[in-house]
């Protein structure tokens, strides 16, 4: 069936695809990319197996060299994820993009979602999602979500209100960087996305955005220690790993829920935190070091 399906999308590759709308998703089972394109040399590719469902689920893979016309992870899309995301502040607004993500290279992925409106030729509206999503290396396929209403994105460029752009996107890009942008840092990479889909809630079984996540690093930024806070477990031991931007560990070790972890001898910048606890369950987070 599938092969079936590959030989009609090679004899009718032109796809019309309308605007975006609550629920559409994108799961790259018709052999396309879905038109996620790229602005650099290495294009993206439709990989036929090894999905989130394991032996023939297709995915769309998306990787940066690091140096060259190749050095930024990032892929766009200026069709079907564009238009109305606003819907009036309706019933049909889309509010959260969740998507299945694996970092299938070696260095951690800071990835964000952002927007464009071009209003004029002197004004454009880009806003991008307030915080990033940490995708390590070795980790696996996992769910995430990124919250895109107004209290979880930032503007990083032009005038008007968030309802300006929501209400006309002309792009849409999803890629690495540790703080808004509307360009991916450098970095070599392999970024494997998967079943991104429109939604006015967030997906289940996410690491960074769940509703069940009660665990907080405080403060964030920080100077010289953290704490990490847990209202249900108030005394309970986990083991910690802090990781910077190209997966070393630089500082792990065993602690217990709202006591203090110093990290006076980290340099500025940006971080994971890995958090295993008693259960062997994981949970990751970005920390910022004054």
């Amino acid at each position: 069936m599938k092969k079936t399906l590959l030989l009609v999308v090679l004899c009718f590759p032109s796809l019309f695809f309308s605007q975006v709308v609550l629920n559409q998703i994108d799961d790259f089972e018709d052999y396309t990319n879905r038109n996620w394109t790229k602005n650099n040399s290495i294009p993206n590719t439709n990989v036929y197996d090894d999905g989130p469902l394991g032996v023939g689920d297709n995915f769309l893979r998306v990787t940066s060299s690091g140096s060259g016309t190749g050095l930024n992870l990032l892929t766009l899309n200026n069709a079907q994820w564009t238009g109305n995301y606003y819907q009036s502040n309706g019933g049909n607004k889309i509010t959260y993009i969740s998507m299945d993500v694996r970092n299938s290279g070696t260095n951690v992925i800071f990835l964000r979602m952002s927007f464009k409106y071009t209003v004029s030729s002197t004004t454009i509206e880009i806003w991008s999602t307030t915080n990033a999503v940490a995708v390590l290396p070795g980790e696996g396929w996992k769910k995430i979500n990124f919250q895109i209403d107004a209290a979880n994105v930032v503007r990083v460029s032009g005038l008007n209100p968030y309802s300006s752009t929501f209400n006309n996107v002309q792009e849409t890009r999803i890629l690495h960087n540790d703080a808004p942008s509307w360009d991916s840092d450098p970095i070599t990479a392999v970024l494997d996305i998967d079943n991104i889909m429109a939604r006015n809630t967030p997906a289940l079984d996410t690491d960074e955005f769940s509703a069940n996540n009660k665990i907080v690093v405080y403060p964030n930024p920080a100077n010289n220690y953290i704490t990490i806070y847990n209202n249900d477990n108030l005394v309970d031991s986990f083991k910690f790993r802090i990781i910077d931007i190209t997966g070393r560990t630089i500082i792990e070790g065993n602690s217990k829920y709202n006591e203090q972890i110093t990290i006076d001898k980290l340099t500025k910048g940006n971080y994971i935190i890995q958090i295993e606890n008693e259960n062997g369950e994981t949970t990751t987070s970005s920390l910022i070091k004054n």
